[in-house]
């Protein structure tokens, strides 16, 4: 009976201390960590608003090679998830839950293996004299008992370094293009009045070099059948850009000396003569976003609204020219 007695005793004492240490223990934790990048907001931003841009500054991703990502819903917008799963990554999901352009992403966080928890994260970018100080945060509550664990366990130093990490890799990456982007010098010039022979669809990103291909095939082979000749490069007019849910409305259109007789797939596309700015650019297709960055926001210093259509000139046949870094494209943005 008075062991019986003494290990109630110590038991009621645990009760006590755990109840204790329950009251006392934080309910609440947040984390924060910060970093100066030097590039503007919108670089940055872009890197963060898409979860398939994640995938090459995580550091997660980073240390765990085995980690496969899914991403669900229109990317980029309040919703849409980031699936991952992997060895040491273990498995969870993020939703979107909120957006300010160029300023904060929300998300919800929960992880499901190797334990299950949830939280909230956010990153907000901040001008800073040209750079962008960018903070990355995640808060939320432990539930009693688990919140006694905080007094023994800092989640400071479980997840600061992480996100120092990721950071570090966001800022690597978004500096590299920015000075991608500064290096490129826009020219104002006037676009002269053109008359184009096009075809125009809307298509998804990835189909963008084989449909344009297909489209200038059929052109040419039309120009032939009339007799027309070409007043220059063959170009391609975007008219809508979406990258949410990465399809764009572009036309293949080549330039023609003479009226051409449409009908079918073929149109006639009358550009007036209009001040333009414009961007050279060499190297593969696929890889001219800073070059389109460098115009964009050449427009946004100057108060200018951009407007349809961009034009990518081709001046380099890839036929002729197998090395990809010697492509020269000619970029023109126009502006109100």
């Amino acid at each position: 009976m008075k062991a019986l007695k003494i290990i109630g005793i110590v038991l009621l004492i645990l009760v006590v201390l755990i109840v204790i240490l329950g009251v006392i223990a934080p309910k609440d934790y947040s984390v924060e960590r910060s970093v100066l990048i030097n590039a503007p907001s919108q670089v940055v931003f872009n890197h963060i608003k898409y979860w398939r841009n994640w995938q090459a500054w995580s550091p997660w991703a980073e240390m765990d090679s085995t980690m496969k990502v899914t991403v669900e819903g229109i990317d980029g917008t309040p919703g849409s998830r980031y699936r991952w799963s992997g060895v040491k990554a273990g498995t969870g999901v993020m939703t979107h839950t909120g957006i300010k352009e160029n300023e904060e992403i929300a998300y919800q966080l929960r992880f499901i293996k190797p334990w299950e928890s949830s939280s909230n994260g956010y990153i907000r970018l901040i001008d800073s004299e040209g750079n962008t100080q960018a903070s990355w945060g995640f808060y939320g509550k432990n539930p009693f008992p688990w919140n006694i664990l905080t007094l023994f366990f800092s989640m400071e130093t479980m997840i600061a370094k992480d996100f120092d990490r990721g950071l570090a890799l966001l800022k690597d990456i978004s500096e590299k293009e920015n000075t991608a982007i500064q290096s490129y010098s826009v020219t104002e010039l006037m676009f002269p009045a053109r008359t184009y022979a096009a075809i125009q669809k809307t298509i998804g990103f990835v189909q963008i070099q084989n449909s344009l291909a297909d489209a200038y095939t059929k052109i040419m082979a039309e120009l032939g059948k009339q007799g027309i000749q070409m007043a220059g490069a063959p170009a391609a007019l975007y008219y809508e850009w979406d990258e949410q849910n990465r399809i764009t409305k572009v036309a293949a259109a080549i330039p023609i000396k003479s009226p051409i007789k449409s009908g079918g797939d073929l149109k006639i596309i009358r550009m007036p003569a209009t001040k333009a700015y414009m961007v050279d650019y060499f190297g593969p297709y696929q890889e001219s976003a800073a070059a389109h960055y460098a115009c964009d926001f050449y427009l946004s210093k100057k108060g200018l609204k951009q407007k349809s259509p961009v034009i990518e000139e081709y001046i380099t046949d890839p036929a002729s020219e197998p090395d990809s870094s010697k492509w020269h494209t000619k970029i023109y943005y126009f502006g109100e």
